[in-house]
């Protein structure tokens, strides 16, 4: 409502979706705006709120709470209304009327108004007050209560104490809410797609403003929203809100921090035996192992990971333990006896254990060398030769080495002279024990490049930013991407990986070889990673088996003829071992079907490069030769599918391969699983949680990292269970 220089008062009113004006002293009002009813065309409102007189366009601005915008209206032109501001909640000046009548109450509940609730007021005791709850508006109590049976609204006053709940109970079971005199508030539960989505955007509003205040006032990161965890406990909010009702306050349920930290290892104990009966039915597994020191508390860690594959669950990865290291040394014995306790807590034997993945330290070689075969993590192999490429001195790299601690040099002092604030971007620092760190300072460094000559005042500092190439700074990074890219994929945790290490060592052996476009820094920058990738990034026999198992890279047309020779041979050598247990298959091949691969249109795709270009020619052969079969099938990946479900789907074809698969691919081509879980514990461990024990931080990322898993997979047992004992009462 405003008033004009002539004293006229401007109205809207809501109820009625329009703007009324009342000139002085006249007995009847002009509707000046929204005559023609409720809607969201030109000469139409919804449930005005607001309004307010632009006397320089010389139109009317309107809020509108019902269309969830702000208008602006030409008296003397309505087809010209323009909206200011689009999906808004104008719920304002209503708010400032605190009590409402009945009709008011029950239009609001029709209109799904975000501002009133259904609440049970605190410190009543009559059980009556069960089947009830008081009407609050914009967080003041109203006059009424509504029916939580039928939902009707009843005038009610404190004074008239359980009266008129009375009154209602002997109504309500024999008249329910079809009343025709009484509307229900089943109104407010619209199943309106326009209407709920507009409510579930008045809450999201709602909501965001509470989270926002509570990462400020708990100094939390804004993206603990995207948790797992927090969605879950969002979920169940709501869940515990309908069961509730609006009455309970937040004290009332919230369980004591004490309370919580003793259900972690309640949890822990739970999970731990559904894991420990799920591996007792693996056959093949594949453990992880690594260690490293928290910063904080200076504990020293050993963490073990799980790698198994069924047919029902497929490829999965579980945390065993995130133990503190508590033997005198580190020896050779000492870590395996402290990795064998682990698996001996799950009742499994290390002896038992074909494989296990590490890192390439001594100490990791000597502790598993004997009775197991040890497995080098590929990406370790990986960042240290980088490591040496940029630290190592006289290996002919100085103008690479100069460029990059350069670069190094200028992004240290850009953190520390606090101007790191006026960039667009904030800088990385390259650390040798963080993988790609020094691609991610180079790429951080070249994406405020221009921003830096008006940055860094220092004189010195000026001097060592005009001596970088721009073009050279440029191709240094596009060539460390592919080391990148590699790293990533051979990450992966969720498919197999060890059949990539093969095509991806001799891919960047390609891309090293030097060109003669190259800047003269690079070419001798790429020639040193063509003469020490071959030599220091070793493979094992499971590398070259592995190869031959993806469909379209088993004629290794990427690789030497060498390395061809030597794969074959190793996948007839497990052929012959396996054969005897398996039956001979005979085959109609001419009834082969044929599948195609649907590929990225991206020819660069680093994957893609190491497929094979071409179909090899194999002459006809023995339908009982499984390999030379499969060498000769056409059959490949069908979408995305993962490898490991290529040889499920082709297991009656090739039982013996299928069988090799099964324990091949489920080995890493990298110890990352067990280098992420040292990440989380030390992302548990803050400077606020020093006190936490490491025993509480090997329960805490034993739940974080298995329990989605455990829950999944032992939901669908129920589900089966359940399916189950209906099918058999059935019969």
């Amino acid at each position: 409502m405003f008033i004009d220089n002539d004293k006229s008062i401007y109205i809207a009113d809501l109820w009625n979706n329009r703007i009324v004006k009342w000139k002085l002293n006249s007995n009847t009002g002009e509707i000046i705006a929204g005559e023609n009813g409720k809607g969201t065309q030109n000469n139409q409102l919804n449930s005005p709120t607001d309004i307010i007189y632009d006397k320089e366009n010389n139109s009317f601005i309107i809020s509108e709470w019902g269309n969830q915008r702000v208008i602006r209206y030409f008296d003397q032109n309505q087809a010209k209304q323009q909206i200011i501001i689009a999906n808004i909640n104008c719920w304002v000046s209503m708010a400032t009327s605190t009590t409402y009548d009945k009709q008011q109450i029950l239009e609001m509940v029709k209109q799904n108004n975000p501002l009133i609730e259904f609440v049970k007021p605190k410190h009543v005791k009559s059980l009556k007050w069960n089947n009830y709850l008081q009407i609050y508006v914009n967080g003041t109590s109203q006059a009424f209560i509504s029916c939580r049976k039928c939902f009707t609204v009843l005038a009610w006053k404190p004074s008239d104490g359980t009266n008129v709940m009375e009154k209602h109970d002997k109504a309500c079971k024999q008249q329910p809410s079809s009343s025709s005199i009484q509307q229900s508030i089943k109104l407010f539960c619209s199943t309106d797609k326009k209407v709920q989505n507009r409510l579930i955007q008045s809450t999201k509003r709602k909501l965001t403003d509470t989270l926002a205040e509570c990462c400020a006032t708990d100094s939390l990161p804004f993206n603990f929203v995207n948790g797992i965890g927090f969605k879950e406990l969002t979920e169940n909010l709501i869940k515990f809100g309908r069961q509730l009702g609006s009455g309970v306050l937040a004290d009332e349920i919230l369980p004591d921090a004490t309370t919580i930290s003793r259900q972690i290892d309640k949890i822990y104990n739970f999970r731990k035996e559904q894991l420990k009966s799920y591996l007792s039915t693996i056959d093949h597994y594949v453990i992880t192992v690594d260690f490293w020191s928290e910063s904080k508390t200076k504990i020293h860690y050993g963490g073990v990971t799980i790698h198994t594959y069924t047919e029902e669950h497929g490829l999965l990865v579980f945390v065993l333990a995130c133990k503190p290291y508590d033997l005198p040394s580190q020896t050779a014995d000492n870590i395996r006896l402290f990795t064998d306790k682990i698996l001996e807590s799950y009742d499994l034997d290390l002896h038992k254990v074909k494989y296990v993945v590490s890192d390439n330290e001594n100490k990791m070689r000597a502790s598993f060398r004997s009775n197991i075969n040890r497995i080098g993590c590929s990406t370790h192999f990986i960042n240290k030769i980088i490591e040496h490429s940029l630290c190592v001195r006289d290996i002919d790299c100085d103008d690479i080495q100069r460029l990059f601690n350069n670069i190094h040099d200028l992004v240290v002092y850009l953190r520390q002279s606090h101007n790191q604030s006026k960039l667009s971007k904030k800088l990385q620092l390259f650390s040798k024990t963080r993988w790609n760190s020094a691609y991610d300072m180079l790429s951080s460094f070249i994406d405020v490049f221009p921003e830096l000559n008006c940055i860094i005042t220092d004189k010195d500092r000026k001097s060592i930013f005009a001596t970088i190439d721009f073009e050279e700074l440029l191709a240094f990074a596009k060539y460390l991407k592919y080391f990148v890219d590699v790293t990533e994929l051979l990450s992966a945790e969720k498919t197999p990986t060890i059949h990539l290490v093969l095509p991806f060592k001799q891919r960047l052996i390609n891309l090293s070889k030097p060109d003669e476009n190259d800047l003269e820094s690079i070419q001798k920058f790429k020639r040193y990673f063509k003469d020490q990738i071959p030599s220091y990034w070793e493979l094992d026999d499971i590398h070259y088996i592995a190869t031959i198992l993806h469909p379209n890279m088993k004629h290794l047309q990427i690789c030497s003829s060498n390395d061809k020779k030597k794969a074959y041979d190793l996948l007839k050598k497990e052929i012959r071992k396996r054969e005897s247990d398996q039956a001979t298959v005979t085959l109609n091949l001419n009834g082969q079907s044929q599948q195609t691969l649907s590929l990225s249109n991206d020819v660069d795709n680093f994957l893609t490069c190491c497929f094979d270009q071409s179909p090899a020619t194999i002459a006809v052969v023995d339908a009982n030769d499984e390999l030379k079969r499969y060498l000769r099938s056409t059959d490949t990946l069908i979408d995305d599918e993962d490898l490991l479900t290529f040889w499920k789907r082709h297991k009656s074809l090739y039982p013996v391969l299928y069988s090799i698969a099964c324990v091949v691919l489920i080995i890493p081509a990298s110890n990352t699983a067990v280098e992420r879980l040292f990440s989380a514990s030390g992302k548990t461990v803050t400077n606020v949680r020093t006190r936490l024990s490491a025993q509480k931080v090997d329960k805490l990322m034993f739940i974080k990292k298995n329990l989605s898993i455990l829950k999944k997979k032992y939901l669908l047992k129920l589900i089966n269970q359940i399916v189950l004992m209906i099918v058999s009462s059935q019969w």
